[in-house]
């Protein structure tokens, strides 16, 4: 071995024995490399074991194993050349034959110790000693060929007959047991023949010398023929060696595959069955006809199937399989398999079938399917499905009324679900669901359209019937729903429509149900309505106004329009009230009563009331920069627009970005603003602005449910008078007389009174002798424009002063 230090040139590399190789490796930081020199006999075994021919080095030491097998050729060969020498020592008991009995003795006994331990080192997985070995056999061989010269050179024909025989035979098991190793075994040759070759030409004989020339044509084919067979063999093994990898790659792939895979002969019986780990035995398919191992509506296409293979065109089909009744029940479910099929490549006309399991897709898409025709909540089917059932009803039906639809809204679900929660909320979706399947019969069809909605559609020939279906939900609502402790009443309000007396289609049907049900909701809810063709007008008008309203929004075509309040006293002008107007797509100036129905959607009441709010006040902008002296104005505001919370801030905000004071405006709200579960919401918004010195008026007052208290309760310094009784002044006692007591209690308390709709001067004169402090309507003047707003100011106080002087 020897040390070299990498860094330095060539020239000057030192070389020294491995035991010298000393160095202090905290000082120096050069890398070594150490080189391994083997010794001369080591290098001379490494060139006797191996050969030209390249071959993987697995292959490479089973050969070179050779050395440790074929123990009947070793026996012999070891056993033949001690009996040979024994001959020879006996009938020559010379220094020279015995010596060779004697070393043949003890190389065998050698050779067959090295032999076992090699065995054992197999055994156990290691290398043998096949060095030792190799250099052994070759002492083996030079000593049968020196004493087969021996045996020539003695002079003893006969036993030298017996020796060239016995050399002759140890050379073909040299041959037979080495050929793997053809260098080892051509030098062992060599080392038996050589000296007999020499031998042949030292006899006194004139003819022994052709065994000199016999002999190394006899090694040269020797040779040759250890090679080619050597050759031979290393093909074969490397053939081998490939087979095997191929089958154990094939094997692999096998066991890897999630994939069921079999061979059927003609008969189509299974001859070859490999299944994925984990499933049945695959000897209990062997043998059995494929066909029979399915459903037998499901062979005439696996029938096609194999035939059309059998034409070599791929055929594919997906069936579902049942497993072997020997099994135990919980394995007995039927399986899903995507098979193909494929006629194999030989002349065998065999079939391979692949078959895999798709059982967890199809539960996969089973479950997909489900979830996109059911709602997730309660179960139900969704509006789709409901589409689907509806389309299948229609085309069934006949022309008498056969089937009947339903469509049930639960009555105030945004009132209980801000109350408990939206868990409570769910509950009581999945409880009324439940109720609604104990309701109807066992085909009809129960279905949940989204929100609060659930559809029914349910056989029914008559009314009676479909009254008799309501009737069954509405005892199922009766009981309160129990949810954590606390009981949740529930009502629903039902439309109904017949098929296929309202309705050729499905959006026909559905929509005369869904306007039943509107009839039903606008009647008062917790009732049925069927459906009649005089709803349809009513609903038309509804879409109508909704459209109208958002057609002014988008087109900004609202357009405030201001009536007069006048001091009864003086009869000047003591403010105005705003009134909403919008003109159509031809320009034309509309009331509100035209949009009545937009003010009862929350968002777009909402939207409305918002942009009056900013233009009224961008008229009280224009006015107060002018100098005008308009009083004040009073806006009306719905209870949705103090529900949605804010709107206090939001009308300050609004002052202050034009800073306009406090009492430039009022709020006017009617009584029904203060019921319902909203009123505190509204209490905090009122108070908010009565703080920053906005004025309350309560609007219509008389003609609502507000009680006494909410005078007192909430932030009013204004009543108004309804229109209907000022109207009824002169003609009816009981209106004079409400009059008179709502003047009396509001001055009481401390309220100033505002009379709406007067339209003669008898009315005025009334309310002046009973003193109603402020009055408006026609009598005075029409809602008008913000532009003639300044002219309608100067004529007041014109009227004032010739008041005053009269």
């Amino acid at each position: 071995m020897t040390v070299m230090r990498r860094g330095f040139p060539a020239s000057g590399w030192t070389a020294m024995p491995s035991s010298h190789c000393i160095f202090d490796a905290a000082r120096r930081t050069d890398r070594v490399i150490i080189y391994v020199q083997p010794f001369p006999l080591t290098r001379l075994t490494e060139w006797l074991l191996d050969s030209r021919t390249r071959v993987p080095a697995v292959i490479a030491d089973q050969l070179k194993n050779g050395l440790f097998s074929s123990l009947p050729i070793f026996l012999g060969g070891v056993l033949n050349a001690t009996a040979v020498a024994t001959i020879a020592a006996w009938r020559h008991p010379s220094g020279p034959f015995l010596g060779w009995l004697l070393f043949e003795i003890g190389l065998g006994l050698v050779r067959m110790t090295v032999l076992i331990h090699g065995k054992k080192r197999m055994a156990a997985g290691m290398t043998p000693p096949r060095g030792l070995s190799a250099i052994l056999s070759c002492f083996w061989a030079l000593s049968v060929g020196i004493g087969t010269s021996l045996c020539i050179l003695s002079g003893d024909w006969i036993l030298a007959t017996i020796a060239c025989l016995s050399a002759a035979a140890m050379v073909c098991g040299i041959c037979l047991r080495n050929f793997g190793t053809p260098r080892l075994a051509a030098t062992m040759v060599f080392l038996a023949l050589g000296p007999c070759a020499v031998a042949g030409s030292l006899t006194a004989d004139p003819v022994l010398p052709v065994i000199s020339v016999q002999l190394p044509i006899f090694m040269l084919t020797i040779f040759s023929a250890s090679f080619a067979l050597h050759k031979m063999l290393v093909s074969w093994m490397t053939a081998l060696a490939d087979l095997e990898r191929s089958e154990s790659l094939t094997e692999t792939i096998l066991r890897s595959s999630p994939d069921h895979m079999l061979i059927l002969e003609d008969d189509h019986r299974i001859i070859f069955y490999n299944q994925p780990e984990g499933g049945l035995a695959a000897d209990t398919l062997i043998g059995r006809n494929w066909l029979y191992e399915m459903a037998e509506e499901d062979r005439p296409a696996a029938q096609r199937a194999l035939d059309q293979a059998r034409a070599n065109q791929p055929a594919t089909l997906i069936l579902s399989l049942m497993p072997d009744t020997a099994l135990a029940p919980e394995l007995r479910k039927p399986r899903w398999f995507d098979i193909a099929i494929n006629k194999t490549s030989d002349a065998s006309g065999r079939l391979i079938v692949v078959a895999r399991d798709i059982t967890h897709q199809k539960k996969s898409e089973e479950k997909a399917v489900w979830m996109a025709q059911h709602d997730a909540l309660t179960g139900l089917p969704n509006r789709a499905l409901l589409q689907d059932h509806l389309d299948e009803t229609l085309a069934n039906v006949g022309r008498d009324m056969e089937a009947a639809m339903l469509i049930i809204d639960v009555d105030n679900f945004k009132t209980i679900n801000d109350s408990v929660g939206h868990d409570g909320g769910d509950a009581l979706l999945c409880a009324f669901a439940e109720r609604l399947r104990a309701a109807v019969g066992e085909g009809d069809l129960v279905a949940r359209t989204g929100g609060d909605e659930f559809a029914l559609v349910i056989a029914a020939s008559s009314v009676e019937t479909v009254e008799q279906v309501a009737q069954n939900i509405y005892d199922q609502l009766r009981t309160p729903i129990d949810h954590g402790g606390r009981l949740l009443e529930c009502s629903a309000s039902i439309g109904a429509s017949f098929i296929p007396r309202d309705g050729r289609t499905r959006s026909e049907i559905m929509k005369a149900a869904d306007i039943a049900l509107y009839a039903a909701k606008t009647g008062g809810r917790a009732r049925l309505r069927i459906f009649e063709p005089g709803m349809m007008v009513e609903v038309e008008r509804h879409q109508t106004m909704i459209a109208l309203a958002r057609q002014a929004l988008t087109h900004d075509t609202i357009v405030p329009h201001y009536q007069p309040k006048v001091r009864l006293r003086t009869s000047q002008v003591t403010g105005f009230e705003a009134l909403l107007r919008w003109r159509d797509h031809e320009g034309q100036l509309r009331t509100p009563d035209m949009v009545r129905a937009a003010f009862d959607d929350p968002a777009l009441g909402s939207l409305l009331s918002e942009r009056m709010l900013q233009k009224v006040l961008d008229d009280i902008q224009n006015w107060t920069r002018i100098g005008l002296a308009f009083g004040n104005v009073a806006i009306n505001v719905a209870g949705a627009d103090f529900r949605q919370g804010g709107f206090a801030d939001k009308v300050i905000r609004s002052l202050n970005a034009r800073q306009l004071p406090p009492s430039c405006i009022q709020i006017e709200v009617t009584e029904n603003v203060f019921l319902g579960h909203g009123a505190g919401d509204v209490e905090r918004e009122l108070r908010a602005l009565s703080d920053h010195g906005i004025r309350i008026a309560l609007d219509d007052f008389g003609t609502g449910y507000a009680s006494l208290s909410h005078l007192t309760q909430f932030p009013v310094d204004l009543l108004k008078i309804d229109r209907s009784f000022i109207q009824r002044i002169g003609t009816s006692t009981d209106a004079e007389a409400i009059t008179s007591t709502v003047v009396n209690l509001g001055h009481c308390l401390g309220l100033e009174i505002v009379a709406e709709g007067i339209e003669t001067a008898a009315q005025e004169s009334y309310l002046r002798d009973i003193n109603c402090d402020v009055g408006q309507g026609f009598l005075y003047a029409r809602a008008m424009p913000a532009e003639a707003v300044p002219a309608c100011l100067a004529q007041s106080e014109t009227a004032g002063q010739i008041a005053k002087a009269g």
